[in-house]
């Protein structure tokens, strides 16, 4: 029997924030400092970070942040689509 391989959706700081619709990385750092996401990190072996974008039994990352954030009218994130 083949293992099955696992495929994952990573990506720097910088470009999960640009994925996610945010202008600065700032509010993925604040989340990273107070430990929020510690599950999606990803580390490679040059200590770069990664975020997964769904990682195996957890929720979204995008639901994960919009769960800590708090809504501001200019969040583009939180706006309805």
């Amino acid at each position: 029997m083949k293992p099955k391989s696992l495929n994952l959706e990573a990506y720097t700081i910088s470009e999960t924030a640009r994925r996610l619709g945010y202008k600065s990385t700032k509010t993925i750092y604040r989340l990273l400092n107070r430990k929020v996401l510690e599950e999606y990190i990803l580390l490679e072996k040059s200590r770069r970070v990664y975020l997964m974008f769904e990682p195996p039994n957890l929720p979204s990352l995008e639901e994960k942040i919009k769960a800590n954030i708090q809504f501001r009218r200019n969040n583009l994130n939180c706006k309805k689509r």
